[in-house]
C-alpha cells in the first residue's frame, strides 16, 4: 500500500499520522482552524488515500477541496472493518471505538483484548479472538467526575487537578480528588478483573490522555500506547482500500 494519512477529529483539534503500510513515520497534531496546514499536510505528504474519524460532529470543509484522486474514507457505521462488528447499535456506536478495536487487533491479533481508553469519558471495548466486536463499557472520565460533583451540587467546588497520594481525603477539596481517581481506579481494576473471567488470556491495552498516569496503578499488565486509535485507523485503511 501507498503513502496513507489518517486523522482523528476531536472538538477543537485534529491527530494526523502519516503511515506506510503499517509503520507509523510521523504524527501531529492540528486545530480545526488551521484548515490550511491540514490541507498542506495532505499535499506536501503526496498520499493518495485517507480516512477519518470524526467524533465531533464538526465538519472540516478543506477536506472537501481535496484533489479527485485522493480517496478519503469516513470511518462509520457502514465502513467495511477487519473484524466483525457484532454490537446491536452500530449507528450510535462511536468511530473511535471501533479503531481503537482495529488497533488492539493490529498489535494482538487472534487474542482476546479489553481495549481502555481514557479520556473525556471512559471506554472499555471487547475484542474476542476469533475477531468479535461484542460491545463493553462507557463511564464518566476523571474530569467529568470532578465537574459533575460540582455542576450538581450546591456548594461542593471544582478542585484543580493534583494527583492523591493517600486514600482519606482531609478536606473537602482532597476529599473530591480521592473520590474520583480512587473511584475510577477501582472501578477499572474492578472491570479488567471481571472481563478476565470471561475471557482467556485477556490482554488489556490503555490509550487516551491519562493513559500513562493511570497504568502505573493498575496491578495487571497493561500495554499503553498513545497511537493506538492511529494503528487502528490504519488497519482499517488497508482492508477498504484492498
Amino acid at each position: 500500500m501507498e503513502k496513507s494519512i489518517v486523522i482523528d477529529i476531536g472538538n477543537t483539534r485534529l491527530k494526523a499520522g502519516v503511515f506506510f503500510n503499517n509503520i507509523l513515520l510521523s504524527q501531529q497534531k492540528i486545530k480545526l482552524t488551521d484548515e490550511h496546514k491540514i490541507f498542506d499536510l495532505i499535499i506536501k505528504s503526496g498520499v493518495k488515500s485517507i480516512i477519518v474519524s470524526n467524533v465531533s460532529g464538526k465538519e472540516v470543509v478543506i477536506l472537501n477541496q481535496l484533489p479527485a484522486d485522493v480517496a478519503v474514507y469516513n470511518l462509520g457505521s457502514e465502513t467495511i472493518l477487519p473484524f466483525k462488528n457484532t454490537y446491536k447499535s452500530k449507528q450510535t456506536l462511536g468511530a473511535d471505538r471501533l479503531a481503537l478495536i482495529a488497533g488492539a487487533q493490529h498489535f494482538f491479533e487472534n487474542c482476546n483484548c479489553l481495549v481502555i481508553d481514557a479520556g473525556t469519558c471512559i471506554t472499555y471495548d471487547i475484542l474476542t479472538a476469533d475477531g468479535k466486536y461484542p460491545g463493553g463499557n462507557i463511564s464518566p472520565g476523571l474530569q467529568m467526575r470532578l465537574k459533575a460533583m460540582h455542576n450538581y451540587t450546591g456548594k461542593l467546588p471544582l478542585p484543580e487537578w493534583k494527583q492523591p497520594e493517600e486514600l482519606m481525603g482531609t478536606d473537602t477539596k482532597s476529599c473530591l480528588l480521592t473520590g474520583a481517581w480512587f473511584g475510577l481506579l477501582g472501578e477499572i481494576q474492578f472491570i479488567i478483573d471481571q472481563y478476565s473471567k470471561d475471557f482467556d488470556d485477556l490482554k488489556v491495552l490503555l490509550s487516551g490522555g491519562d493513559a500513562t498516569i493511570l497504568a502505573k496503578h493498575i496491578k495487571n499488565s497493561i500495554f499503553v500506547n498513545e497511537h493506538l486509535l492511529l494503528y487502528g485507523l490504519n488497519k482499517i485503511l488497508i482492508v477498504n482500500v484492498n
